[in-house]
């Protein structure tokens, strides 16, 4: 595939893994397939892992959970205030290379009701780094996963502003525009 159309793939998968809203139970063996799903809708698929445990302690690898498409015995739950990195990929040996990774807290999501008095999860991001809009074919996008990219890079901005000044504040202020207009131009709307 195309750089761009690879590219647009594994942020859809990562899109789908970050907004997910799972039962408190829940393995990253099951979570993993959210995530890998865009690209195997293409034939496409990535080899490692999608996501672990981000510790201090141990290594940057500390589980015990692990985000994967191998099953694992014993695979222990995403459970609440867990750190988890979330990392799909892309590569074609030779040509290019592909990782959208993040790492997120497991947070109890607000959910409209609660299944036999059961809590929800889901992640919430600690690291902000803009997408990179000229590899991202927003063609291949849902209204909603636009409208994540563009809530995700509203957090890069009041997260990281306050701590920038001059050229480096305008990359930044530049590359969390709404999507639309950063790929588009400041005047596009929402019908194109």
């Amino acid at each position: 595939g195309t750089v761009r159309n690879c590219y647009t793939r594994v942020l859809r998968g990562h899109i789908h893994l970050s907004a997910a809203i799972f039962p408190e139970g829940t393995t990253g063996h099951m979570l993993d397939i959210l995530a890998r799903g865009p690209l195997w809708a293409a034939g496409l698929d990535y080899k490692h892992g999608t996501g672990h445990g981000v510790g201090a302690f141990n290594c940057v690898h500390e589980g015990p959970q692990l985000i994967s498409y191998y099953p694992r015995d014993p695979d222990p739950a995403i459970q609440l205030g867990m750190s988890s990195s979330i990392e799909p990929g892309y590569y074609e040996e030779g040509n290019f290379g592909i990782r959208i990774e993040n790492v997120a807290l497991v947070v109890e999501a607000k959910t409209e009701h609660n299944f036999n008095g059961q809590r929800f999860l889901t992640f919430d991001p600690i690291t902000f780094v803009p997408l990179s809009a000229k590899l991202i074919e927003i063609e291949l996008l849902t209204s909603d996963e636009i409208q994540w990219v563009d809530d995700y890079h509203e957090k890069c901005l009041a997260k990281v502003s306050p701590l920038l000044t001059g050229a480096p504040l305008e990359w930044l202020k530049a590359s969390t525009r709404p999507l639309i207009h950063q790929i588009y131009g400041s005047d596009a709307t929402d019908a194109q």
